[in-house]
């Protein structure tokens, strides 16, 4: 059995959910968001871990020259689409995140929607994190959105467990923090009419520090630390980790 995150059939199922509309129709926004958080407005971009385009659309339609890649081709495909619906050109590859390298290239690198932590082992995920620091250019910024530490753990403290609603499906989402807070087990069960989807994810949890630090050792400074896109604080209330840091 493939990985989770390699398994084309898991996006395809959790696609309607994870991808919904009201998801996409906040890109643009978020997009305008980036833009202010890291002051890159133009040139070119790498949405690392793309998914269907949402955020490297987003940016196309803004005037940046865009490459999105994913190592999922359904994704990739809806992306596409969604490029052409918006008539902007967009650069997808389909490639592994800890493959994708290109040199002093990019003016802005995002990869978001915790897509950072995917993988069993931190070495994985600091051979993701040298290749983005080796795409930036000179002066250029590296986003990574992610649930920190912190945040899950003022979740759990206030014993919730999310149940949202999506075009009349109820997703409600139970997680398990496990290997000494290092990594976080997903459930999601998916309700629609009298049909229940379960799914199963997991990925490595970090602190706020934990990050920055890493982010330090792979060779970017002045790392800053928000609450989420638009640039709250991080403490407690935070519902994010974004961490922003410069080559």
């Amino acid at each position: 059995m493939p990985d989770w995150y390699a398994d084309q059939a898991f996006w395809e199922r959790v696609y309607p959910v994870v991808f919904s509309p009201a998801r996409f129709a906040r890109a643009d926004e978020e997009a305008a968001e980036l833009t202010a958080l890291t002051g890159i407005t133009g040139g070119r971009a790498l949405d690392l871990c793309c998914g269907p385009g949402r955020h490297a659309v987003a940016l196309a339609r803004r005037g940046f020259d865009v490459t999105g890649v994913d190592l999922t081709q359904f994704l990739l495909d809806r992306g596409r689409e969604h490029a052409d619906a918006h008539k902007v050109q967009v650069e997808f590859i389909r490639q592994d995140m800890r493959e994708f390298v290109r040199p002093g290239s990019y003016d802005l690198i995002l990869n978001l929607f915790t897509s950072f932590g995917y993988f069993a082992t931190e070495n994985e995920d600091m051979r993701t994190l040298k290749n983005m620091v080796e795409s930036l250019s000179d002066g250029g910024a590296l986003v990574i959105d992610v649930l920190g530490k912190e945040a899950l753990a003022e979740r759990l403290h206030a014993e919730r467990t999310p149940i949202e609603e999506h075009d009349g499906s109820l997703l409600v989402q139970k997680v398990e923090v496990v290997d000494d807070w290092c990594r976080a087990k997903s459930e999601w069960i998916l309700i629609r009419d009298d049909k229940v989807d379960r799914f199963f994810f997991e990925h490595t949890l970090y602190s706020g520090k934990e990050l920055r630090e890493l982010m330090n050792w792979a060779g970017l400074s002045k790392v800053q630390l928000y609450g989420n896109l638009d640039g709250r604080r991080y403490g407690p209330g935070a519902g994010r980790l974004v961490a922003v840091g410069r080559r």
